[in-house]
């Protein structure tokens, strides 16, 4: 609707047309917003352990090591293989394999992703490090039913990356402290 640009025009007129204009226009804005879906991303590190794909959440990952030099633990757990230090501070490494009780090929040279929650942190030993890949959090679906009932409580769901099915690993369980889980 053209409004003609001369002395007749009454500009109260004029700034009722603005706001009926700008009314409609946010009207129309809102309408747009629920309908769309605003999908929320989750950022995540995946990880190979043994032949099989994992994942954990990027805002818990610390820092990646490649070198470094356990210190076995007496009386420990099989899958805590001891400490190590790490600019002073001393974290525990956990081989994810034992963990969820997968064969392991070789130790040495593997890298350890060093997570960390509001109590603890401690270093994942795993066989190769994968990408950094943001996935919608509705596309995380709930464990797979078919593993094994020693590692579903370690796994909080599992996602599609491209051909391949990532398992997330539940840091709150994996970080638990020894002896406080029952």
């Amino acid at each position: 609707m053209e409004m003609p640009l001369d002395s007749s025009v009454d500009l109260n007129d004029l700034g009722e047309l603005v706001r009926d204009v700008l009314h409609r226009r946010a009207e129309a804005l809102s309408q747009q917003l629920d309908e769309e879906t605003v999908e929320q991303l989750v950022g995540i590190l995946t990880f190979a352990v043994h032949d099989e794909w994992y994942a954990v959440r990027i805002d818990r990952v610390l820092e990646i090591y490649n070198e470094y030099e356990v210190t076995p633990l007496p009386t420990v757990p099989p899958h805590i293989l001891g400490v190590i230090n790490i600019r002073g501070e001393i974290v525990s490494v956990t081989d994810l394999a034992a963990l969820l009780q997968l064969s392991r090929d070789e130790e040495s040279d593997s890298p350890a992703i060093v997570v960390g929650g509001e109590d603890s942190v401690t270093a994942l030993l795993v066989d190769s490090i994968g990408d950094i890949v943001e996935v919608a959090a509705e596309s995380i679906e709930p464990p797979l039913s078919g593993i094994g009932k020693t590692q579903v409580e370690y796994i909080e769901g599992s996602v599609s990356i491209g051909e391949r099915l990532v398992a997330l690993v539940n840091l709150d369980t994996v970080l638990e402290p020894i002896g406080l889980a029952d």
